[in-house]
């Protein structure tokens, strides 16, 4: 039996003005990530949400002791901590057990990352958006199947989703998450003008879901599903 691909989630509060040295730290912490044996995606951004100094990230992994045990086992990921907390980047705390790291682990309950169709499959510059959904008690399994249903019905019928990826929490046992990726951000307002996207919506604030957040990032640099691993 395959075990599913593990997901991380990162949202990084960084401090005033750090971005541009966000963006230098991880181009090798990218390219180090296309090397790992277990790494298979690693893509970031910057918030679009009012917090221009903090980063989003998606990290993918064929098995959780990728993110664990292999990359932060490289001396370049070491390297490129040590220079994060020596130039103060974090908001508040330095160091990998800061509050300014925020995480989310998952296990893939389904959809895609990748449409073959799609010329620019692999972008580096799309509009990511985040949608965290907090099921009502006992109900977060047809939560997760209705944003199943959704990806698989949105592979088939449209052409601006990029990623539509469905990711189950592995600590909050109420929570998951849709991760979506579009060429631009006039792609995520045509997606949220869909029929389809329309329906999801009703259908889960009808009596599945208690609360949804929304975030949204401008990609810059990353991978998604690296070629040895499609």
């Amino acid at each position: 039996m395959t075990s599913p691909r593990f997901y991380v989630i990162a949202q990084i509060d960084g401090a005033d003005g750090s971005m541009a040295k966000w963006k230098e730290r991880l181009v090798p912490l990218c390219a180090v990530s296309r090397t790992e044996a277990h790494g298979s995606s690693y893509y970031w951004g910057q918030d679009l949400d009012g917090a221009p100094d903090s980063l989003w990230g998606l990290e993918g992994y064929t098995h959780a002791v990728g993110f664990f045990l292999g990359h932060p086992s490289s001396d370049i990921f070491q390297r490129e901590m040590a220079l994060i907390d020596q130039d103060r980047l974090l908001r508040t705390v330095q160091g990998s057990n800061s509050p300014d790291y925020h995480l989310h682990h998952y296990d893939q309950e389904g959809g895609w990352l990748k449409r073959p169709d799609d010329a620019e499959r692999d972008s580096k510059t799309s509009h990511v958006v985040v949608l965290h959904y907090w099921a009502k008690p006992g109900s977060r399994r047809r939560l997760l199947q209705r944003l199943v249903d959704f990806a698989e019905a949105e592979e088939k019928r449209s052409s601006t989703v990029q990623s539509c990826l469905v990711l189950r929490e592995l600590l909050d046992f109420d929570m998951a998450t849709l991760w979506l990726r579009t060429k631009d951000a006039e792609g995520w307002k045509s997606l949220q003008a869909s029929e389809g996207y329309k329906t999801l919506q009703a259908d889960l604030n009808h009596d599945i879901i208690v609360r949804t957040e929304v975030h949204q990032s401008q990609s810059f640099n990353g991978h998604l599903e690296k070629e040895k691993d499609i």
